[in-house]
């Protein structure tokens, strides 16, 4: 669909639902059609709905997300705990073991689906890694878990599994803490599978909209014309939990509205 027939469909099903109810404006329908389309990619990723639209469980389930699976290869961490100067007042500060180091993924992330890191022997050569390259899986874990398996020699880290834990946010950057075993040897690199977070759907650039125009509106600092990458398929979905949303949106006010009158009386 054009981000415009996205505007269309959803002001033909939301006046259907709410005769009468006041037009939305091009900030409001655009705003419902994100954080629908956000709701859609965590339903069938998760399967917060339904176990079976749960990402990777039926074919269904890895095209919907398949547009917004990314590679990402890192060489280089933020910092290396062991061997930086890190200012004191830095989020960087205190790692959880003197071995961590700190990596920005990426400021779209939204799931990470698979990971691993490479140490030793030369980077690669045209058909595949050389001998030497060694790979390990990285598992993710939370604080909780850490402190009860850090001391534990049959859980912590070691050459074969690297601990992930998520650190903090920095502006728009996501990073991680790699733990690896006191053994391990230097990090050359993280290699992450991702799901990208979806760019905002806009139904008409609101600079130059007539009901937005000079308002100075931005949806994930967007304003420009975009509309939804995901498969086709999924599109008249997405504008159905849209409207759903918007019209108990605007029943809920209208009841508060009625509540309120009430008290007063």
């Amino acid at each position: 669909m054009t981000a415009q027939e996205f505007r269309e469909e959803f002001n033909l099903r939301y006046n259907n639902a709410l005769e009468g109810a006041p037009g939305l404006d091009t900030f409001e329908i655009s705003s419902y059609l994100t954080i629908a389309q956000e709701q859609y990619v965590k339903m069938h990723y998760d399967g917060s709905k339904d176990v079976s639209t749960a990402f990777e469980y039926t074919e269904k389930c890895r095209r919907v997300l398949s547009p917004l699976v990314r590679n990402k290869i890192l060489d280089t961490p933020m910092t290396n705990v062991l061997t930086s100067n890190i200012p004191s007042d830095s989020p960087l500060n205190g790692g959880m073991t003197e071995f961590s180091s700190f990596w920005d993924i990426s400021d779209d992330l939204m799931y990470i689906v698979s990971e691993h890191v490479a140490t030793g022997g030369t980077r690669e050569v045209e058909n595949g890694p050389l001998i030497g390259y060694n790979i390990t899986p990285v598992i993710p874990i939370t604080h909780d878990e850490f402190h009860l398996s850090y001391k534990n020699p049959f859980r912590k880290p070691s050459k074969r599994k690297v601990w992930r834990m998520d650190s903090f946010v920095q502006g728009s950057k996501v990073v991680v803490e790699l733990i690896p075993s006191i053994n391990f040897g230097f990090i050359q690199e993280y290699r992450v599978r991702f799901i990208a977070r979806p760019r905002p759907i806009i139904v008409e650039s609101f600079e130059s909209a007539d009901d937005t125009a000079g308002l100075d509106l931005t949806i994930e600092g967007r304003s420009a014309m975009a509309t939804c990458r995901l498969n086709e398929f999924t599109h008249r979905e997405i504008i159905n939990i849209a409207v759903q949303n918007a019209v108990l949106d605007y029943r809920e006010s209208n009841l508060q509205g009625r509540v309120q009158l009430d008290s007063r009386v």
